[in-house]
């Protein structure tokens, strides 16, 4: 008599049951990842538009002296107290989160499109030009990233246009060399030799082909990069080195807060935490698109 076959024998039921599982685990992950993206992608988006809309609607002059209100703590008058000059902390933090996020924002598009150029260029092309534009950026990298950046500022004597100058001057290099490990790593593989073979020419090659498939990680370099930004450049006003005065900017508050500090430190605290929660908040953005983009190449 002829026994009936099982498939239970072979293990078969319990190894579908072993897929399945992964592909629900990898399936719930790509789910998790999407859903943090766009929740803290709303968040960073109505941060910033909070930040680019109460520049206009400050209680105060944020440039108004007033001598009978130096230094005063938070009251029903000044919600975040005044400053040296009796200046409203608020008005000026209001005013000043423009310059402080969207000027790093700004630098941080320009490093990016810079970097991400030369980068690729020299990837695809090789030879000694990809040999001497490495040796550029490893000579730009020999040095501490922000304290090469504030020699460059104290060089050029400060002032919001030539701070920005000087963290681009630094700031490309990781962009250029990402660029350049992906296009070594995909100028070689098949669709773009097949590109190649169907009569594009080396400029199409490289931003048709190889450039589309090569933002990902450059996407995510771009977003964790935008509170280092922020920090680097509020460090510069607060040596000095940044915005000028009087004009308001989060980290020329804190430099304007050292005389004060001691004696009512909501000056410094109030620029210090603005600071702090946004470079947290575009932080956390940054990881989760991180996250979201490395789950779709899963």
């Amino acid at each position: 008599m002829v026994s009936k076959f099982n498939f239970n024998d072979l293990n078969v039921s319990r190894g579908i049951g072993s897929i399945r599982k992964t592909f629900n685990k990898g399936s719930s992950g790509k789910k998790k990842a999407a859903r943090n993206f766009k929740i803290w992608l709303i968040i960073t988006l109505s941060m910033l538009g909070v930040i680019f809309f109460m520049q206009f609607f400050p209680p105060y002059d944020p440039y108004q002296i007033d001598v009978k209100n130096i230094m005063r703590g938070p009251s029903a008058e000044h919600l975040l107290g005044t400053d040296y000059l009796g200046r409203d902390l608020l008005s000026r933090l209001m005013v000043g989160g423009t310059r402080s996020v969207f000027t790093a924002i700004l630098v941080v598009i320009i490093n990016a499109t810079v970097g991400t150029l030369i980068g690729i260029i020299s990837g695809y092309v090789g030879g000694k030009a990809d040999l001497i534009v490495m040796r550029i950026t490893d000579m730009f990298q020999a040095f501490p990233r922000l304290v090469f950046t504030i020699a460059i500022a104290a060089m050029l004597g400060g002032g919001l246009g030539w701070s920005v100058l000087a963290i681009c001057t630094v700031g490309w290099t990781p962009y250029a060399r990402l660029a350049r490990a992906q296009a070594l790593s995909l100028k070689e593989r098949t669709f773009v030799n097949v590109a190649r073979v169907t009569g594009q020419s080396r400029p199409a090659v490289l931003f048709k082909t190889i450039l589309p498939n090569a933002l990902t990680p450059l996407i995510v370099e771009a977003s964790m990069d935008v509170g280092r930004v922020i920090l680097e450049f509020a460090g510069l006003s607060f040596l000095g080195l940044g915005t000028a005065r009087p004009y308001p900017e989060w980290g020329s508050m804190l430099n304007d807060a050292q005389t004060s500090f001691m004696i009512v430190p909501h000056t410094a605290l109030v620029p210090g935490i603005a600071i702090l929660i946004v470079v947290v908040i575009v932080g956390i953005f940054g990881d989760s698109v991180n996250e979201y983009l490395s789950s779709k190449e899963d």
